[in-house]
């Protein structure tokens, strides 16, 4: 590097992300399967020696969270002496500020007026009204305004421009100030972060579940986790929420909703508790607000596989596993216990020996499969229903999707001025019923919460009801493989299509 700078020394050297990639020539974006475990400690004893050798005045790091501050300086010799982090108005970063100030660390702003996006046209800084009413009223630039803001926390600020004027701009920010109600202002302005490490990855290889879950806390608003063992999202989910927590997306865990379940290799009584106990591990929580039977199937206990085989189909001891899953009820680790996947008929076999009812019932559901019967049954019963696949779900058939192909759907989606999965999610809100959505895209998962200021016509719902009727997740074709016999278990009982 100092060959390429033609200097003897750098002011000031920075680790640029606390992540470690498999060592080749610079490249962007990076593969997500070349991450590595990063050796902090060593990375930074090499940091140190470059300061000691002179080869750099100072050492710091950019794009660490008070998380891996704390890591790093436990076991630093040389403290770092700048963090360089995103920082605007749209993104203010106040809790890591606090903490960098209270441990002597410099901040340094990259992305000062908001900086690119590969994927969005919109810039929350130089887009802000806020901003714009301010720089108005001052006589400035939002520019302006959002460097003085920086200013004024205690940051510098690392401005990039390719026009001379605009770097002039950027100067005159030192001889006036921000008045308290500019301030004000200031602070409620929306949350955005722009500058995730998903950024600085290709699209491809293994997903990043735990930062886009971060991402749809701090910018959409989403409280309401469902996860599984089965899904193994349990230990990205945890991590996630425990980054949310320490950035202070989240004031704390209370402030969410997690919904974990029991897979059907533990539906066993003996290995309920410490299955719970498991899923609690990988989510790094002491309790779930919602524990359920994933669905009313028992198989040999052994690892997770999908599909599973016929022939590990065991008799299930409903009433012993219901036994278990409220013990994990009184212990606090589940502060409600219930099923998913389970019929009229299925109900009927709990209830009766239940000494804590099922708070949920978390079935298929969407206009496409109405589950009118199940839902009675349910609501008699004091049975919370939640919907998974409330928009037709996964095309496991081949067949396309129901729901949103639906020309019913289509046609009153046209006349409300919204979209087909909006009208589906409304439909189910109206039933009073919990829809459980899934989405990769942020758009999208903004839309799905515009449906609470509107409602469907008497019209519309006698259309909807008309629909005609097809379930697609059924334990048969979804859950087993096709070959094998059932040796041990009636697939009768274990099917969860509504008679």
């Amino acid at each position: 590097m100092s060959r390429n700078l033609q200097m003897e020394y750098v002011d000031l050297y920075l680790v640029h992300w606390p992540m470690s990639v498999k060592p080749s020539k610079p490249h962007f974006p990076m593969k997500r399967e070349d991450i590595v475990q990063m050796d902090l400690k060593g990375v930074w004893q090499a940091m140190e020696e470059c300061h000691r050798l002179g080869l750099a005045k100072m050492i710091g790091v950019s794009n660490f969270t008070t998380k891996k501050l704390q890591e790093l300086l436990a076991i630093a010799e040389i403290p770092p002496a700048v963090n360089q982090v995103e920082l605007n108005p749209a993104w203010q970063q106040k809790k890591l500020i606090e903490f960098c100030k209270e441990k002597g660390i410099h901040v340094t702003a990259y992305s000062p007026l908001g900086g690119q996006s590969r994927t969005s046209k919109v810039n929350a800084v130089l887009q802000s009204e806020i901003l714009k009413e301010i720089a108005e009223a001052r006589g400035k630039s939002v520019a302006q305004i959002s460097l003085r803001w920086i200013f004024e926390q205690g940051a510098s600020m690392v401005a990039k421009s390719m026009k001379k004027e605009r770097l002039q701009e950027n100067l005159e920010i030192f001889d006036w100030e921000l008045t308290d109600e500019d301030r004000f202002k200031i602070t409620r302005i929306p949350q955005y972060k722009k500058v995730t490490v998903l950024a600085i990855l290709c699209p491809e290889g293994v997903p990043g579940v735990d930062l886009s879950e971060v991402d749809v806390v701090e910018t959409v608003g989403y409280r309401h986790f469902d996860t599984a063992s089965m899904y193994a999202t349990e230990r990205p989910l945890g991590e996630a929420l425990a980054e949310a927590v320490r950035r202070g997306l989240l004031a704390s865990r209370e402030e969410v909703f997690v919904t974990s379940k029991l897979w059907c290799t533990q539906c066993h009584p003996h290995l309920v508790l410490p299955s719970l106990q498991e899923s609690l591990q990988n989510l790094q929580m002491e309790y779930v607000d919602l524990y359920l039977i994933h669905w009313p199937i028992s198989l040999k206990p052994g690892p997770v596989v999908f599909p599973v085989k016929r022939e590990d189909a065991v008799p299930f001891d409903l009433e012993g596993v219901w036994r278990a899953m409220e013990e994990c009820h009184r212990l606090g680790l589940a502060k409600a216990i219930g099923v998913s996947n389970f019929t009229t008929r299925h109900l009927d076999k709990l209830l009766p020996g239940a000494t804590v009812p099922p708070a949920v019932n978390q079935v298929e559901m969407n206009p496409v499969w109405q589950q009118r019967k199940l839902r009675e049954y349910c609501a008699e019963k004091g049975i919370h229903v939640a919907a998974y696949s409330p928009l037709g779900g996964q095309n496991w058939s081949g067949d396309g999707n129901a729901v949103l192909d639906s020309e019913v759907l289509a046609e009153i989606a046209k006349a409300r001025g919204k979209s087909v999965a909006q009208v589906a999610l409304r439909w189910i809100y109206e039933q009073g019923v919990t829809p459980i959505v899934k989405s990769f895209s942020k758009e999208r998962l903004k839309e799905n919460l515009g449906i609470f200021d509107w409602g469907l016509t008497d019209d519309d719902l006698r259309k909807i009801g008309q629909i005609p009727q097809k379930k697609i997740v059924k334990a048969e074709t979804v859950l087993f493989s096709a070959e094998g016999e059932f040796t041990s278990a009636d697939l009768a009982d274990m099917e969860i299509v509504e008679d």
